[in-house]
């Protein structure tokens, strides 16, 4: 793919994208709405006994009943490649080593390899996204026509966009801090996702073909 072609690609994946773009942790759309993503872990719920898995159900309808604005739960599953991972297996057989703890490595590397023949390796990843539409669209903001320069357009729309991220913390904030309280009553760790991971998500979304290769 030449150079013209690559750039005709890229800008018309970005024409695609409802994403406007990503600043002090949180997403812009074009339309003029923000959201924040919160990443959360996760527990294996089918492994708790009994009177657990009626604690956590009864913590997640907790945290659904103190919700007094949408979210959306996203669950993300990616394959994983663990090719290092045999080969690090295997290395660790030069090391010195008792021969029942050889042999004990060589059935569980095995183990690991079919694994992977027999079965893709899959991680999830879980998130809770909390939107803030003000219900004002972009186009308001950022065209001012033929009266003005396009560096004073530019700098109106900064502007807007400074003046709509303010309004979105605002909003948001408190929002994020009540979702991370009824988690951690649920065991969960959630965190705010970050500018750097914000951007990896949606290029990995795009290009799952290079995620697949890493």
């Amino acid at each position: 793919m030449d150079k013209n072609t690559r750039a005709r690609a890229v800008a018309s994946t970005q024409d695609e994208l409802e994403v406007r773009d990503i600043r002090e942790d949180l997403i812009i759309t074009k339309s003029g709405s923000v959201a924040m993503v919160i990443q959360t872990s996760a527990i294996n719920f089918d492994l708790l006994a009994e009177y657990e898995q009626d604690n956590k159900i009864y913590a997640f309808a907790g945290l659904l009943n103190s919700l007094n604005f949408p979210i959306q739960i996203l669950i993300r599953t990616k394959r994983i490649d663990i090719t290092s991972y045999v080969d690090y297996l295997k290395s660790q057989k030069e090391r010195d080593m008792s021969e029942g703890l050889r042999k004990q490595l060589e059935i569980y590397t095995q183990f690991v390899q079919n694994l992977i023949v027999q079965n893709d390796v899959l991680d999830k990843n879980f998130f809770v996204i909390v939107p803030f539409n003000p219900g004002i669209s972009f186009p308001e903001f950022g065209i001012l026509g033929n009266k003005k320069k396009n560096e004073e357009e530019e700098t109106y729309k900064q502007m807007a966009i400074d003046q709509l991220l303010e309004k979105a913390k605002i909003f948001l904030y408190p929002k994020r801090d009540h979702i991370l309280k009824q988690l951690s009553r649920m065991g969960l760790v959630g965190h705010q996702l970050n500018n750097t991971e914000l951007l990896s998500e949606f290029y990995t979304i795009y290009n799952p073909e290079e995620e697949e290769n890493v």
